[in-house]
């Protein structure tokens, strides 16, 4: 007999907290097995749900879009669409931050070059 993988244990093997596992069961995105106690066993199948969960969570993919993905495994076009509505939408916030980071990098130009400015000045007029 195995022993027990427990949901303290999941967390650990995932980076998500056992709240978020927890959350993500409420919601319907995985079962978990349980033992005769009722208590969470979690198998290699769940902690890779687990670890899809929040690779799909973090490149934004909303729960509901998850559940559907996971719900259709088998239509592979649908999987297809809402996969890419998500690139898209993270080729948008890629796109951000990288304005983002432009405007910061010639702030910081700016400031560099006003500084430099002034210790010159500073330094000549000793």
């Amino acid at each position: 007999m195995n022993p027990m993988t427990t949901i303290k244990e999941v967390s650990a093997i995932t980076g998500l907290s056992a709240y978020a596992i927890r959350f993500y069961e409420r919601k319907g995105l995985l079962q978990v097995p349980r033992n005769a106690n009722g208590i969470r066993d979690f198998d290699q199948a769940s902690i890779t749900k687990i670890q899809a969960i929040a690779h799909y969570r973090n490149v934004g993919m909303s729960l509901e879009d998850i559940k559907v993905v996971f719900d259709n495994y088998e239509n592979h076009e649908l999987s297809v669409r809402l996969l890419k509505e998500t690139k898209a939408k993270l080729d948008q916030e890629i796109a951000s931050l990288e304005n983002t980071r432009a405007y910061l990098i010639n702030k910081i130009a700016l400031h560099q070059r006003i500084a430099n400015q002034e210790r010159k000045n500073h330094h000549d007029q000793k």
